[in-house]
């Protein structure tokens, strides 16, 4: 309807300037009236129907899921992570080589909160699970709530 506005603004403020210019085949009301209504008219439909209507929003699943894999290559490109996977809200790093327990809570909680911050919707908490191995034995397992923060921790 906006666009119907426009136009017809536009129209007759282009032909009530030729009104006043000497020489103008536009000399009279009447003239700006007659030729203003049908172009206007012609001109918003035109261009409310040229312009493609913007596509309806992705549901918070399919937003959630192409999070889901972005997050995933990001993960991998983490220094020394061999392998990386996030399944539902199960993230698995598994490392080339060991690393001191602090650095690994670090990137453990930088994960997971980075994580939930993406998958949370509507304002609802999520759990995300973050599983750190080296070399294929487990390491360091964390529970992060975007309510509540560390649930728990799990030292192997």
């Amino acid at each position: 309807m906006l666009i119907y506005i426009i136009t017809f603004a536009i129209i007759f403020g282009v032909l009530i300037f030729l009104t006043f210019c000497a020489g103008s085949p536009v000399r009279s009301w009447k003239s700006v009236v007659v030729i203003g209504l049908p172009l206007a008219a012609l001109l918003g439909w035109y261009f409310n129907h040229a312009f493609p209507a913007k596509s309806a929003p992705l549901p918070q699943a399919a937003k959630a899921a192409a999070y889901r894999q972005e997050l995933e290559r990001t993960f991998r490109r983490i220094d020394g992570v061999d392998r990386a996977s996030f399944v539902s809200n199960h993230i698995e790093l598994d490392f080339a080589q060991d690393k001191p327990l602090a650095e690994l809570k670090k990137i453990a909680m930088e994960t997971g909160g980075t994580a939930s911050w993406f998958l949370k919707t509507n304002q609802n908490s999520v759990q995300i699970t973050v599983h750190i191995t080296v070399e294929d034995r487990d390491r360091y397992e964390m529970t992060l709530d975007t309510a509540k923060g560390v649930i728990e921790e799990h030292e192997f």
